[in-house]
Order: structure tokens, then sequence, then C-alpha cells
């Protein structure tokens, strides 16, 4: 059995990634608001890259992955309407949500929401928001899959949090039952607890971040202590959403990276593995997230450029299908993702989200007491009591077996009901490379 690290062990003989507590410090963390709900399980940019692409091949494979949710598509236009309004009648005809991005009709392209975050408060004015968030409702209400307002992508100066705050406002009062949603990097923002503020504090009843990290960059390597420190930023970033959502009522999305990305030429970023996708959407799940999107589902060439119409910079995407719509390797690792994810959501749905622990930190908890080493852990509740542990391995080059200490009864797999046998007084799990498991402890909460 691989070393087992248990909690009287005293921590200057430890190694530096053994799990084991620490009596100076404990887990406090206010259960969320909020219950999971079901997870939103979704892709960005939905339909062709360069130009918009959705015949019936491209319906097929879309359906066919395993979504719910759909997200952006291209400002286009022709017989059949919009490329917005033929995304959101394919969602709705599927039973899947769609959040709106461009403006209302009869707006210029100077009038959508995205655009109001970044002006000036001064030239903010709530009569213009409440028309303009009232005519995207009405346009849209009759829509089975309307499903709220992107309103934000990257407005990461803090110039532009009051603005964002006002659309909030108009939008809750226009449509008080559905989300806001805003994309970024948390990390990235000038102040990040007056965003989070203008977004969740200022209307709504159970807005939206997105949070985008991708961190596959071409050179890193597949193990070893590289990879790990990569994964460790990862999770910092997850930890600062769900700490900045702290009494809040309010949800969280990761944008997991599936797309490889070339800038003139040059690797920036590599294809995440199978695994590799499956271990961004297990640590987001330990931080709290209600919903797991992708970046980026289509693939092509995005050319960037200065005022002056100059080419600065060519990126070639490869997202979850190549140019021409059909699937790359990682859409079956998705699509075979997103069905665990859907069983996975059957019981996280009526959760509350308590907090996340670590193997290279534990701290004083009431459930978990002793880990193997590359371990994540998310902690759900019924909103008062610990009731299940979401277990992520970390390695996501190689399947492991674990064992773990935990207090209270039997220890099961929440999906099937198995018991996890015993070794001592350790419970002992297979998991996959990357892989998550949900674990349901008896006599907590019941």
């Amino acid at each position: 059995m691989r070393r087992f690290c248990i909690a009287s062990c005293l921590l200057i003989f430890l190694c530096g990634a053994c799990g084991a507590l620490d009596p100076s410090a404990e887990l406090k963390y206010e259960p969320s608001r909020l219950a999971i709900g079901p997870l939103a399980i979704g892709t960005w940019l939905p339909a062709g890259m360069n130009e918009f692409r959705f015949g019936a091949e491209d319906r097929a494979q879309l359906a066919a992955l395993g979504l719910n949710m759909l997200e952006w598509t291209q400002r286009y236009e022709d017989e059949r309407g919009t490329a917005e309004a033929q995304l959101m009648a394919f969602a709705g005809e599927r039973g899947w949500q769609m959040p709106v991005y461009y403006e209302a009709r009869g707006f210029s392209p100077y009038d959508k929401l995205h655009n109001w975050a970044r002006r000036s408060p001064k030239s903010v004015t709530i009569d213009s928001l409440q028309l303009l968030a009232a005519s995207l409702e009405t346009q849209w209400r009759e829509k089975p899959a309307f499903g709220g307002y992107l309103v934000g992508h990257e407005d990461y100066k803090r110039a532009y949090y009051p603005a964002l705050a006002a659309v909030v406002k108009a939008l809750a009062t226009a449509d008080p039952m559905r989300p806001a949603l805003s994309v970024g990097k948390l990390q990235d923002y000038e102040a990040a607890s007056a965003f989070l503020a203008a977004l969740f504090d200022a209307g709504g009843s159970a807005n939206i971040f997105q949070q985008e990290h991708y961190v596959f960059r071409g050179e890193l390597p597949h193990s070893g202590g590289r990879f790990q420190r990569r994964i460790e930023s990862l999770i910092e970033g997850y930890d600062q959403v769900a700490r900045g959502l702290e009494g809040r009522s309010g949800r969280w999305h990761a944008i997991v990276q599936v797309q490889s990305e070339e800038r003139d030429g040059q690797v920036y970023y590599r294809k995440p593995t199978a695994a590799e996708i499956r271990l961004q959407a297990g640590l987001a799940l330990t931080r709290g997230a209600a919903g797991i999107v992708y970046f980026l589902y289509s693939s092509g060439i995005e050319v960037l450029r200065d005022r002056e119409g100059n080419a600065i910079e060519t990126r070639v995407y490869e997202g979850l299908v190549d140019i021409e719509g059909m699937p790359t390797p990682s859409y079956s690792a998705v699509q075979e993702l997103n069905a665990d994810l859907k069983e996975l959501s059957s019981v996280l749905a009526t959760r509350h989200f308590h907090g996340a622990l670590s193997s290279r930190f534990l701290l004083e908890n009431e459930l978990l007491q002793a880990a193997d080493e590359d371990l994540e852990f998310g902690l759900y509740g019924d909103g008062v009591a610990l009731t299940h542990i979401l277990v992520v391995n970390r390695r996501a080059h190689a399947q492991r077996r674990v064992h773990i200490r935990v207090s209270g009864g039997e220890v099961t797999d929440a999906l099937t009901e198995v018991p996890l046998a015993l070794v001592g007084d350790a419970v002992e799990l297979d998991l996959g490379a990357g892989a998550f498991r949900l674990l349901r402890v008896a006599g907590k909460g019941d």
C-alpha cells in the first residue's frame, strides 16, 4: 500500500506532499446559499468559427455531445434568421439553455449589453438600460431555451464595474427570473471584490460568473513537479472564485480548456489529454462549480488587427471538432465526461457546497481526517451538515488506488451505493487518471 499519512504524525517528519492535519488551522467556510442545481454542461462558440456553419451534420455532432447549454455565436444573419436565433431554436428543441449576447431588435451594435459594461458610468442612463433590458426580455421570452443574459467578457478595468452594476440592476428589474452572466479570469480583475459586488449584489437572485483559466501551455509536460505547479495555479483561481461567492446568492461555472492554439506558427496552448480535461472538471467541482463550459467547440483562424486594420497576430485554434466540423479526439473524451457529469448531477443538484480541502495541506475538519498525496476534495452537504466528499486524482498520467480516513459511518460510492472497502481504518478506492468520485458518508446529515 502506498504511504498513508495519519493525523497523529508530527508535521516535522512529514514529506511536503503528504496529507496531514495542521492543528493550527481549520476549515472555515460558509456553505453556499444556493444548492448547486442541475449541472450546466455547455460549450462556447458551437457553430463554426470563421463563418457561421450550421448544417445537418453540424447539428448532429453538436446534439450527440451530451450538452445542456450553448453559449455565444457569431454576429450573422441569413434567410433563416440570425445565428443567435438559429442556435436558440436548436437548443429549445433539445431542452437546452442558452444566454443571449447580442442587442435586442432595433438597437445598434453599440447598444448590446456587453458594451454597456465597458462604457463610462456617465454615459449610462437608467432609462436607456431599462429600455434595452425590457426589449431583450420581450424579444426572447417565448423561447424555451432562453436562459439568461451574457453581459460581460473580460471587463477587467475598475472603471467598467459601475456600468456593469447598472446593467445587472436593469436586467433584474426587467427579468428577475433569469441570470446575468459574465466571463473572465478573476485574478485579472483590477479589483476582484468590487467586480463581484457589481455582478452579484446589484440585482438578480442567481447570477453566474464563468472563470476562464487555461494552464496547458505548449511546453507543459504531462506529469511531474511543473505539471502539478500549473495545476496548483488553476486550483488557486478556483479557490478565489469560491471564496468570492461566500455569502452571495450566485453560482459559478468553469470554462475548461479543450483547445490547442498556435500563435504566429508557435504552439501556445497544447491540446489537453482526455484525463487532463476530466481533471479540470473535477477540480472545478471540488470548489463548488455549478457548470462546466468547454472552450472551444469549433476550429479555425483568428486574425488580430490594430486600429488601422493591420494584422498583428494570427491564431489557429483546434477545438472539439475540426475546421470541417468533424470530431477531434477530444470530442469523444468530452462526450464520455458529459455522461458522467450528468450522472453526478443527479446527486449534486440538491447539495450545497461546504468547502474544499487538499491532501497537500489538510485543514482541521469534521469529515476528512487523512489522505494519500495529490488528492483534492470538495465537501458537500445540505447547507448545515456535511454528507458527501468529491475526491479528485491530481495525477492526470496514472490511475491509482488511494486511501483516505473519514469520520462518521460507512462510506459508499454516492452513485452506485456500493460500500467502499476498508484497509485498516482507511477507505480504499480506485481513481482513474485525473478522475473523480463522489462518496456518501453514512451518519452525516441523516
